[in-house]
């Protein structure tokens, strides 16, 4: 089964910022949502989106979130670090994609604070990236 938090940070949802209008994307529904599937044992696909508005401490945040559960449920078998890209049409069609030392230094720490769990970087998401 599989949810991405894709942030911790309910600022997000804010007039003008990426989660505008997108109440499914609360991050506290989406953390109780993982949660209950680790009390019921459910292995778990999870991440985070990176490029949106939030901050390094943001993601850092995003990924100790996904860690606690872990370590509580033992659950997350995988955690997925997607990038951002602009598409014609939308409401951040004009935003900048993020910075291939963005996406690299994620999975870095991903790594770091994640170990034993799979992290994957999604190739066809990342044009140039890595």
């Amino acid at each position: 089964m599989g949810l991405m938090l894709e942030t911790t940070n309910a600022d997000l949802l804010r007039r003008g910022a990426a989660h505008d209008n997108a109440p499914d994307k609360l991050p506290s529904k989406r953390l109780r949502t993982i949660e209950e599937a680790g009390k019921q044992g459910v292995p778990f696909t999870t991440g985070l989106l990176i490029g949106i508005g939030e901050t390094r401490e943001d993601r850092v945040d995003t990924l100790l979130a996904i860690r606690d559960l872990h370590k509580r449920y033992g659950h997350i078998q995988e955690v997925i670090i997607q990038n951002f890209r602009v598409k014609a049409g939308i409401p951040m069609q004009n935003w900048p994609e993020p910075a291939r030392g963005d996406m690299l230094r994620t999975v870095a720490v991903a790594r770091l604070l994640l170990p034993g769990v799979n992290i994957q970087a999604p190739p066809n998401l990342q044009c140039s990236f890595l």
